[in-house]
């Protein structure tokens, strides 16, 4: 069991470093083909495409964003995790985000993650 939750620490660990590196092959090899993304803010994104077309378009939008992991809890196969993100908004300010993910593993892969956060404040930051 210690081994499956470093290992799902190591790939969450893995995940922001691409994320803040915007480096998509790697995003991409984290995730299964078939995996599922949700956010409160819109619906489910299905498949691996989906998620970078996704994940593409928030770099678009936010390119200077860092993400960080706050707090990560983990029995190997699921994780909650608390992220702090911070930034430069579309209109220039800086920004904080907090939000929490619920990041399903399968095969040391990424299947599912659900995506916690205020919509209201997603409002703020993207004007």
């Amino acid at each position: 069991m210690t081994e499956s939750r470093d290992a799902a620490r190591a790939l969450i660990d893995r995940l922001v470093e691409a994320y803040n590196a915007k480096d998509r092959d790697t995003i991409a090899g984290l995730y299964r083909e078939d995996a599922r993304y949700w956010s409160a803010l819109g619906d489910w994104q299905d498949g691996l495409p989906a998620i970078l077309s996704h994940i593409e378009e928030l770099h678009r939008r936010l390119p200077d964003e860092q993400m960080a992991v706050k707090a990560l809890v983990t029995d190997g196969d699921t994780v909650v995790a608390e992220f702090v993100s911070t930034g430069t908004s579309p209109s220039g300010q800086l920004y904080e985000l907090e939000f929490t993910e619920v990041i399903d593993l399968i095969g040391a892969k990424i299947a599912s993650v659900k995506v916690y956060l205020d919509p209201e404040e997603i409002d703020q930051i993207m004007g």
